[in-house]
């Protein structure tokens, strides 16, 4: 198990991207950097057929291109995506 806020501000929805990593299971959320509510969600499964594509686009429909690069990279340090 793996959680971590990366504090993004005015580079991504909401201002914070919040990652936890559980078994096989990704969660993203989307924070508002106030309220911390949150503003977006998604799940995926590490073994799904794409799934580090999948993770790819929605990170870059939340934030800019570096910011998706360095989470991904983060997220593959501890889990292995197909």
């Amino acid at each position: 198990m793996a959680k971590k806020q990366f504090k993004i501000g005015e580079y991504a929805i909401g201002g914070i991207i919040s990652v936890d990593i559980t078994g096989k299971v990704i969660q993203v959320k989307a924070l508002d950097y106030f309220s911390k509510e949150v503003v977006s969600s998604g799940t995926g499964i590490s073994t799904d057929e794409g799934s580090r594509r999948k993770l790819d686009e929605y990170l870059n429909d939340l934030t800019s291109y570096y910011h998706a690069e360095k989470i991904l990279e983060w997220i593959e340090s501890k889990i292995t995506l197909n």
